[in-house]
């Protein structure tokens, strides 16, 4: 789950740094182009949709002109084919939304005889959505404006309710505030969400570090199982190939253990060449000579087989959350005390690490 939620991240969150290298690295919410596209695919379909509706149930009685809504329905249509296609970024498809739409609540308000109707007032609201959701804040002002003044000369020609205009003005600077304000808010909780998660990631592997892990550990069931993991003989590894071919090795050994454990249980580094899993557990033995057995078969380096060592204990067998991590560290220590790439889950016993020091 934690190597998921690093990588996962990444499409989401882009990384803006400052021209002064000490500047905190501000992350910025965005949807991924193919994202994106995907939800603009929906809208435009159900917007062909409704508005395809709108002209079956328009009668001859009714002030709306059939063909309003089926060009509307023929813009979201040819928005949806383009979208589909992929020939062209959706940004465009935006662009070619707001002319389109622009275009025809404009012919509107030039062929409409008689007062302004609800329908017109429906697509200059919609006309303001779109101006201020595609534009940057300056051009989606003046093109408010503009809207405005269309709206404001047409009620000095057709005639209508004065109201409509102050109105759509409202709606006017309602749809800036929300487009503004509410959009710094949605990124300042995307960015507080991102730094939430960088404070619980360690940054070489991707995984959980131990400040999150112990916050899992505390809510624990008494199924869980807590391996304390160790890379053997690191130290040698780094001496002989140099230290940044033991972060590789780390990366490696993190990524093999976030695979053999998948998506039942967690891995976090717990510092240094030491990982800690934690997981429901079944037959523990089991699952720590399978997690044995994937390291050895996966990490390798330089025909240097990478080797583990792994010490386990279950909730069940202690009271406190500390006294957890002191049996798997006891346990661990038995395990490369036996000359290491083995697994110890069984001793010893609670009773005889009492004073055990944390190593």
């Amino acid at each position: 789950m934690s190597e998921a939620l690093s990588l996962n991240m990444r499409p989401f969150f882009t990384t803006v740094r400052g021209a002064d290298a000490s500047e905190r690295l501000l992350y910025r919410w965005r949807l991924t182009e193919a994202q994106r596209r995907l939800v603009y695919l929906w809208v435009t379909a159900l917007g062909a949709g409704s508005q395809l509706l709108a002209a079956l149930l328009t009668t001859p009685v009714t002030s709306t002109p059939v063909w309003w809504p089926l060009t509307g329905s023929a813009i979201c249509l040819l928005a949806w084919a383009l979208l589909w296609s992929r020939r062209l970024p959706w940004q465009w498809v935006d662009y070619g939304i707001l002319a389109a739409a622009s275009a025809l609540v404009g012919t509107q308000l030039a062929l409409h005889v008689g007062p302004l109707t609800a329908d017109i007032l429906f697509g200059c609201v919609f006309l303001l959505l779109a101006g201020f959701s595609i534009l940057p804040l300056l051009p989606a002002a003046l093109y408010a404006c503009g809207t405005l003044a269309a709206v404001g000369s047409a009620l000095l020609i057709h005639g209508g309710p004065a109201a409509l205009f102050w109105n759509l003005t409202l709606a006017a600077v309602l749809t800036a505030h929300l487009s503004t304000f509410g959009r710094n808010i949605s990124i300042e909780r995307a960015e507080t969400r991102a730094f939430e998660a960088l404070a619980n990631t360690d940054v070489l592997t991707g995984l959980e570090n131990r400040r999150a892990m112990l916050a899992r550990m505390q809510v624990a069931t008494p199924q869980s199982a807590a391996l304390l993991v160790d890379v053997d003989r690191f130290k040698r590894i780094n001496d002989r190939f140099g230290h940044d071919v033991g972060d590789e090795v780390l990366k490696d050994t993190a990524a093999c253990l976030a695979r053999a454990v998948g998506a039942g249980g967690h891995v976090a580094r717990w510092g240094g060449e030491e990982f800690l899993v934690l997981m429901d557990y079944g037959d523990l033995q089991g699952v720590a000579a399978a997690l044995l057995d994937q390291v050895r078969q996966d990490v390798s380096w330089s025909e240097v087989t990478v080797t583990i060592s792994l010490g386990g204990a279950t909730r069940a067998e202690v009271n406190t959350v500390e006294e957890w991590l002191r049996l798997a560290d006891a346990r661990l220590y038995e395990a490369k005390a036996g000359g290491r790439n083995r697994a110890e889950v069984t001793r010893p016993y609670l009773c005889e690490v009492k004073g055990f020091t944390l190593s």
